[in-house]
């Protein structure tokens, strides 16, 4: 398959009673303004999470106001642009099918099938693939292919137990205890993963598909390509989703998407455009992590798109194809890899810990190069391996440590009474939040829980507080000053292995602790000393990664970092970096400049590494770096 490059991903999800649908709409003009944009691929709708088709449909419920076949007009237009179209529809969620079809929805626990809020939970009500839905989705998915589009978009598979009489039936009939929580949503995930395999035996391998949904070590083999899903405004996902996610799933494809969205609160916002700066950023993160950009759009029932968005979408998407003959086909170096816990039925809708997110993060901004990794995979490439605060020690994973030639930080409950951890002693859980440590002469606090620990190469003291937080019947204790060390640990480190007691990843992501940072850098320095990128001048905001192809390498500077405003990050102009600033890459280039412009930069090449002055960075800077 053609790789795709340049994406937009529109959400159409049409509530009934638009009167005037498609008054403005010409799939023609509509096409030609995607190519005027240097758009190369699209999602496009062809049933939304209503129920609404936008096709002639045979089995669901064409929209009511719609005339003619607005997807296959569009696919029929774009095709002539040489502009892929993917046809979506939402798998997990078909309202009005519900609503005629009432014996395929999905019961809850208590015997209900509707959630409480049911103007703003779209999952208030949804279908069960124990039922007869799951033939009708696979006979829309055929239905859907008869347009002739290039792949399918099968959003919202989620796992979720379900009490309805068929899965009842099947539990009971397999010998599953109904009463046992894990064991139905055990059931339900078996289900979706079934459902997996389903769809791609309908979808046709020369066809794109994604299936958006968790998890995602369960079903990338049925995917065509990565598109990570994310709404950096949105709580759900956040600034911090993707540095975390990104290099986990470039494992798994080659042709890697991000698809963000132009959205101020989330895929219902008609009103709300991100200023151009802030899906500036979206792209530029996604070129960071070597991905290639999709922008999300909401499409107006009545009015299309939203041409100030657009007018954004062809000045970003005229740089991104500048930078291509360089970005194409590198991909990333990396020293360090951050293990996160391979997806299980205890974990599968989660979207990530908050030790992973914090781990990803705090390396991020001590610049340090890192994939992220599950215990399936290679672990020798990298010189330094995190475990963060929760890695479950499983034996497969006990086995690959123990063979591991490299440095190894692990943290809070990332432990196993082994011999990777035989340098600590007397260990045990703490559940305390109110401890404190000692590096040097101050003392600070921790925050989290994790493990108390002994260990003859303690580098932190644990000190004690006079009391943990209660109540006694006179007072709530909640001033807890630190009194002294008895003897415990909180960080230790022995020749190529460290561990730090309390869950410092997770402390970091939630309270800011620089000083947890400092903790971090400081064990990283025995652990890692050699690092592909060095930086004393560049701030703690920036960022930077290098690319590299077989004849030269290409450094991302990214200046631009989100503000905290309210509740949410919020990009509303470019951070600029002021020229001068030094950063040191391992490895002796023999040219350097600036991309597209071709612009030289002063450079030194001393003992096998590259010391490079920036110029001037607003927002984003790639640089060539000539082998």
């Amino acid at each position: 398959m053609e790789k795709i490059k340049r994406a937009v991903h529109f959400d159409f999800h049409t509530m009934p009673g638009i009167d005037n649908f498609g008054e403005t709409f010409d799939a023609e003009k509509f096409a030609e303004r995607l190519s005027e944009c240097h758009v190369d691929y699209i999602n496009m709708f062809a049933r939304c999470n209503i129920g609404f088709s936008y096709y002639p449909t045979k089995l669901g419920t064409v929209y009511p106001n719609m005339k003619g076949n607005l997807l296959g007009d569009v696919i029929k237009e774009c095709r002539k642009r040489g502009i892929g179209v993917t046809a979506y529809l939402n798998g997990g969620l078909n309202h009005q099918l519900m609503i005629d079809r009432p014996e395929f929805m999905k019961v809850h626990k208590d015997g209900t099938v509707y959630k409480a809020d049911r103007i703003n939970d779209n999952f208030f009500r949804s279908p069960c693939f124990n039922t007869g839905y799951r033939q009708y989705l696979l006979d829309e998915i055929k239905e859907i292919l008869g347009q002739n589009p290039d792949g399918i978009f099968c959003d919202c598979l989620m796992p979720e137990s379900c009490y309805c009489p068929s899965c009842v039936k099947k539990m009971k009939e397999a010998g599953i205890d109904i009463n046992d929580d894990s064991k139905v949503f055990s059931f339900a995930l078996d289900t979706l993963r079934e459902v997996f395999s389903d769809i791609r035996a309908v979808v046709p391998k020369d066809k794109r598909l994604i299936l958006n949904s968790h998890p995602y070590d369960d079903l990338y083999w049925h995917q065509s390509h990565v598109e990570i899903e994310c709404l950096c405004t949105d709580a759900q996902w956040g600034y911090d989703y993707l540095p975390a996610i990104a290099p986990y799933y470039r494992h798994f494809k080659d042709n890697l998407i991000y698809m963000n969205g132009r959205f101020v609160r989330g895929w219902n916002d008609f009103g709300g455009v991100k200023t151009k700066a802030a899906i500036e950023n979206d792209v530029y993160d996604a070129l960071f992590f070597g991905y290639v950009p999709s922008i999300g759009d909401r499409l107006h029932p009545a009015y299309g798109v939203d041409e100030e968005l657009f007018d954004f979408v062809k000045e970003i998407y005229e740089f991104v194809i500048s930078l291509e003959p360089y970005t194409d086909g590198t991909t990333p170096r990396s020293e360090a890899a951050i293990l996160r816990n391979k997806i299980t039925h205890k974990n599968a809708r989660s979207f990530l810990s908050e030790g992973d997110r914090g781990a990803a993060r705090m390396l991020a901004e001590l610049k340090v190069s890192y994939d992220v990794v599950n215990e399936d995979m290679d672990f020798d490439k990298y010189k330094l391996l995190i475990l963060p605060d929760n890695i479950e020690i499983t034996d497969k994973l006990n086995d690959k440590l123990k063979s591991y030639k490299g440095s190894i930080l692990s943290s809070g409950k990332s432990f196993r009474d082994d011999s990777i951890w035989d340098y600590l002693t007397e260990v045990s859980d703490d559940e305390s939040i109110s401890a404190y440590y000692q590096s040097g002469s101050n003392v600070r606090a921790m925050y989290t829980d994790g493990i108390k620990m002994k260990s003859e190469y303690s580098i932190a003291d644990r000190i004690e507080p006079y009391y943990d937080a209660h109540f006694d019947g006179l007072h709530g204790y909640c001033y807890l000053p630190y009194r002294k060390c008895e003897g415990y640990s909180a960080a230790a480190l022995c020749g190529n292995r460290a561990h730090i007691s309390f869950k410092v990843f997770e402390s970091y992501l939630k309270y800011g602790g620089i000083f947890h940072k400092k903790l971090v850098k400081e064990i990283f320095d025995i652990l890692l000393p050699e690092r592909i990128i060095s930086s004393d001048s560049l701030p703690s905001t920036a960022r930077a990664s290098v690319l590299t192809s077989d004849n030269y390498d290409v450094l991302h500077i990214k200046a631009t970092c989100p503000e905290h405003r309210g509740k949410i990050g919020v990009v509303e102009e470019h951070n600029v970096l002021a020229p001068g600033l030094e950063i040191t890459i391992d490895g002796e280039y023999s040219q350097v400049y600036a991309i597209p412009q071709k612009e030289n930069v002063d450079f030194d090449v001393h003992n096998g590494k590259t010391q490079i002055t920036l110029p001037k960075i607003c927002g984003y800077q790639a640089f060539y770096l000539k082998k």
